[in-house]
C-alpha cells in the first residue's frame, strides 16, 4: 500500500520535480542543464538516445548475468508510467543564440527513478543512473544522484535505494563514496559484507537515508 506522501509525490508535474534541483551547472568548463520529464513527455529522440545509452553501458552486465539481455522487459521498466527522469545534457559547444538539432540527443547521463514505499519506508528509487563514456570524470553522476536526494527531501522520502551487479565494480565504488550501503532487504544480508561470493545472487540492494 502506498502512503500519503508517495501518493502526494507521484502526483507532482514534472516542472514542480525540477523546482527541487539546479537545472545549470559548469563542471570544468563544460555547461550542463539538468531537466526532469516523465516517460511519457520524452520525444521519441530522447528515448531512443536513453536507450542507446543504456545498452552501450549495460549490455555486458546483463548478459552475463541472471537477468539476461531482454529489452522488451526493460524498456517497460525504464519508461514505466510512474517513471521520472532526470536529463543531463552537455551545452558547451551550442552556439550562443542557437537552438541543437532536433534530431539529435544532447543527452550525456541521466537518472530514472519512481516514488516507492516497501518496508514501511517511503523512498526515491534510482532504477538507473547511466553517464556516457566520454562524459565520466566530471561529476555528473554525483550531481545526479544529488538530485535524487533534493526531490527525495522536498517530498518527505526517508532514503534513496537502488540496486548494483556485484560485477559492477564501478558502480559499487561510486556509490560506497557516497554513503550508500547494503540495505537490510538485500538477497542474503550480512552488515558490512557487499560481496558475499558464497550467495548464489548477482546483485546487491544499497541504500541511503534522505538527511
Amino acid at each position: 500500500m502506498r502512503s500519503s506522501a508517495v501518493n502526494r509525490a507521484n502526483k507532482a508535474t514534472s516542472a514542480q520535480l525540477e523546482a527541487c534541483i539546479s537545472t545549470s551547472r559548469e563542471l570544468n568548463g563544460t555547461r550542463l542543464h539538468f531537466a526532469v520529464k516523465t516517460s511519457s513527455e520524452l520525444s521519441d529522440v530522447e528515448s531512443e538516445r536513453i536507450w542507446n545509452i543504456f545498452e552501450s553501458n549495460m549490455h555486458l552486465f546483463y548478459t552475463t548475468s541472471s537477468f539476461g539481455w531482454d529489452p522488451r522487459s526493460k524498456k517497460e521498466e525504464m519508461f514505466h508510467p510512474h517513471a521520472r527522469l532526470v536529463l543531463c545534457e552537455r551545452r558547451d559547444d551550442t552556439p550562443s543564440g542557437s537552438e541543437s538539432n532536433s534530431s539529435e540527443s544532447r543527452i550525456v547521463a541521466y537518472t530514472i527513478f519512481r516514488f516507492e514505499r516497501e518496508a514501511k519506508q517511503d523512498m526515491v528509487y534510482c532504477y538507473e543512473l547511466q553517464v556516457t563514456e566520454e562524459s565520466r570524470g566530471l561529476g555528473v553522476g554525483k550531481l545526479l544522484m544529488g538530485s535524487l536526494f533534493d526531490i527525495g527531501s522536498r517530498w518527505r522520502m526517508k532514503n534513496v535505494m537502488l540496486t548494483v551487479f556485484k560485477t559492477n565494480d564501478a558502480a559499487s565504488a561510486f556509490y560506497k563514496s557516497l554513503g550508500f550501503d547494503l540495505d537490510p532487504s538485500s538477497p542474503g544480508y550480512v552488515e558490512g559484507d557487499w560481496q558475499d561470493e558464497e550467495l548464489d545472487c548477482d546483485y546487491v540492494i544499497l541504500s541511503k537515508s534522505i538527511p
